[in-house]
């Protein structure tokens, strides 16, 4: 198992010009190692909509990589979520799924099911074009190369320790966060016209 802010530290060294959709405890770990905060979409008030938000920035930005950072129990609230992206196929999509080995984000309650669900073969079986899976940190920092690398979609399930001390999530609402999103891909493609 993983220490859950090792694995955003990892995602965030490899990102470059990302967009990075996170929820739950993983926007929790997200926000506090982040660079590039201009390019994080927070979900806080829809957590479990996190694929369809990183499936309608794939389409929308196809030039550009798009990181969905989700966790187990709000995942299995969507799994339709799957079939969607399996089925549209973005190719610039990976999809993280952060697996809470302790339940730390349910206050230590497992949620019924949850242990036996595998979202690394439901991935496959839902037309991703690659799913993997990390308990590792070794394995995971030599992995993300590739992974960012491969034309997806792409699942990645990492099974996490969260940090022993719950961080808080961002200060900043959802609008000031798609604000400013939308301000910084605005500078770019100025910048790029």
């Amino acid at each position: 198992m993983i220490p859950s802010r090792e694995v955003a530290r990892a995602i965030n060294y490899h990102r470059e010009e990302a967009l990075v959709v996170s929820t739950s405890a993983a926007l929790r770990e997200w926000h506090q190692v982040s660079e590039r905060r201009d390019l994080d979409v927070d979900l806080t008030d829809c957590m479990d909509r996190a694929p369809a938000v990183g499936l309608g920035l794939s389409l929308a930005q196809p030039g550009r990589r798009i990181l969905v950072l989700d966790c187990d129990a709000t995942l299995r609230t969507d799994l339709a979520g799957l079939a969607t992206i399996g089925e549209v196929a973005p190719e610039n999509l990976v999809h993280f799924v952060l697996e809470d080995a302790d339940h730390t984000s349910t206050d230590g309650t497992p949620i019924p099911g949850l242990n036996r669900i595998d979202f690394e073969g439901m991935a496959r079986s839902a037309g991703y074009a690659h799913a993997c899976r990390f308990d590792k940190l070794e394995e995971l920092l030599i992995g993300m190369e590739e992974i960012m690398r491969r034309p997806g979609p792409v699942l990645v399930a990492v099974k996490v320790i969260p940090e022993a001390e719950q961080s808080p999530f961002p200060g900043r609402s959802m609008a000031s966060g798609w604000a400013e999103v939308r301000s910084s891909l605005a500078e770019q493609s100025h910048g790029t016209a």
